[in-house]
């Protein structure tokens, strides 16, 4: 694999301080020559699980090679590793607190290493900002083409976030909403790999039924409450120009029910 020159940012710092800022500093203090791909900062404040499904939404659009550097990291300075994964495509760097729940089972992951080698770091660190003085200085030396067993020693061990999974019946299948988006939408925890007939089925939540599932937003009325199956695999319910959320005064962990028809 050639050396990366891409680096990815996704973190929950937020547009206003100075802390996106700092990593990016540190980044092209090392290699002045990387690309920074900010794909967001507003991740909700300490949600892995949110960074954790974002990260899953993008990181394969990037090119082989490309870091993605992902920080929501609520127990900084505490017992949390540090760690850099390696696929065959992609690298990953940032806490092992779950972020990386989804990379473990949808790539082959080559080595797993637990950032220990203080050579690759910013001075002291700090105990409260591992971003700019870890996470940051390890991917810039990675994209100068460090080896990634440089940075510290292997590990088999990561911790993935413990996942909620959709309970199955004879005739029903119960998810729960793990993500509302910006723009109401709620998705589930249900992927399309679990509804094995799309034509003969409805969903229920609370005291609402589709009856079928849309392709589109605009397959249905402006307005309309619909459910499909959204751009990350999972099925989302959805108001075409509204919002799902505030129509049906929902929440994380609010259940959703498939049933056949």
């Amino acid at each position: 694999m050639q050396p990366p020159k891409i680096v990815t940012l996704t973190t929950d710092f937020g547009g206003d301080g100075s802390y996106a800022g700092a990593v990016k500093g540190v980044l092209l203090k090392i290699n002045p020559l990387l690309k920074i791909v900010d794909v967001t900062h507003e991740i909700s404040c300490f949600d892995i699980l949110e960074g954790a499904l974002t990260l899953n939404s993008f990181y394969r659009f990037f090119p082989k090679g490309t870091i993605h550097l992902t920080v929501v990291d609520p127990g900084v300075g505490g017992k949390r590793k540090g760690i850099l994964i390696g696929t065959d495509d992609y690298f990953f760097v940032g806490p092992d607190d779950g972020i990386f729940s989804f990379i473990y089972d949808q790539e082959k992951v080559r080595e797993m290493i637990e950032l220990t080698n203080s050579k690759y770091f910013l001075g002291t660190p700090s105990f409260t900002f591992h971003a700019r003085d870890i996470f940051a200085p390890v991917a810039a030396y990675l994209s100068l083409g460090v080896e990634a067993g440089e940075f510290g020693q292997l590990t088999r061990h990561c911790y993935k976030l413990q996942m909620p999974a959709p309970v199955r019946t004879k005739n029903s299948l119960t998810g729960e909403i793990i993500r509302i988006d910006r723009f109401g939408n709620l998705i589930t925890n249900i992927s399309s790999d679990f509804i094995s007939d799309k034509r003969r089925i409805r969903i229920r939540f609370k005291n609402k039924t589709i009856g079928r599932l849309s392709r589109f937003y605009e397959e249905e009325k402006q307005g309309k409450l619909l459910a499909l199956i959204g751009s990350t695999n999972f099925l989302e319910l959805a108001v075409n120009r509204g919002s799902a959320q505030k129509l049906l005064k929902a929440k994380t962990g609010d259940k959703v029910k498939i049933e056949k028809i």
